[in-house]
């Protein structure tokens, strides 16, 4: 079922130390997937940058994220570049062995065409 679709759930989690009350149309287990995800990183912050504040650690977590965000944009742009590349080279080839095919049946038609051309005998 959609998105569009599915009435609003609210679930409560806790992110950054935060409760938060969340009305949302998603599953309540991916919103619980993601605090969980978005806390393992909070710790992992704390732990590198020992002392740092909470409003610290959050920009920290923002600007790393931000920056996944553009490094997976770029890897999708790249891949997309590398398919739109590859589609017209098998568009190339596709082309050049249309026209081979082509150039044989023409081949083999004049071939069939002059097997075929009669000889009349020479008149008196």
């Amino acid at each position: 079922m959609s998105n569009a679709t599915q009435t609003k759930q609210t679930v409560a989690v806790e992110v950054a130390g935060q409760r938060l009350r969340l009305s949302a149309h998603a599953d309540p287990q991916h919103i619980e997937r993601l605090a969980g995800m978005v806390n393992e990183r909070v710790e992992a912050i704390q732990r590198a940058a020992k002392g740092a504040g909470m409003p610290t650690i959050l920009a920290l977590l923002a600007l790393d994220l931000a920056d996944e965000l553009h490094a997976t944009r770029r890897r999708a742009d790249e891949a997309q570049a590398r398919s739109k590349e590859e589609l017209e080279r098998t568009r190339d080839h596709a082309r050049q062995v249309e026209q081979s095919a082509r150039e044989a049946i023409a081949e083999v038609l004049s071939e069939i065409d002059r097997a075929l051309v009669i000889e009349e005998p020479p008149s008196p």
